[in-house]
């Protein structure tokens, strides 16, 4: 018990620690921007043409990016044509975006997985 007493004062005295005002008087930079994805994936008897919908994103530096999103997706399986809705981890790299989409699959219940490549393209604002 002591042990846990002892884990939580060391926890709490560093987050104290952490929420201290920074003594610079800099300006948090604010940067809006609109980032848009078109790519394709291919997977076994199916093709996909997606568009980069909602994502949640990593950011290592200004050219890598690691995320998860959802790909509304135009959907070829046999040759039919439909839409879907898939999700896929994704990294961006600068422009190029590399993806791993899953799909819902026939019967339902079933995920199918693919493998795709897609182009970011983003408007930065002033």
């Amino acid at each position: 018990m002591k042990t846990i007493n002892i884990f939580f004062t060391v926890v709490l005295l560093s987050l104290h620690g952490l929420a201290q005002e920074n003594s610079s008087k800099s300006k948090p930079q604010i940067k809006l921007s609109i980032d848009g994805m078109i790519g394709a994936s291919f997977g076994k008897n199916f093709y996909t043409i997606n568009i980069g919908g909602p994502a949640l994103f990593l950011n290592m530096n200004k050219d890598l990016k690691f995320g998860f999103g959802m790909l509304p997706s135009l959907y070829s399986e046999n040759g039919k044509f439909g839409t879907r809705l898939g999700m896929s981890p994704r990294v961006d790299y600068k422009n190029i975006v590399f993806m791993i989409p899953f799909f819902p699959g026939q019967p339902f219940g079933k995920w199918v997985g693919s493998v795709g490549m897609g182009y970011k393209f983003q408007k930065k604002s002033k």
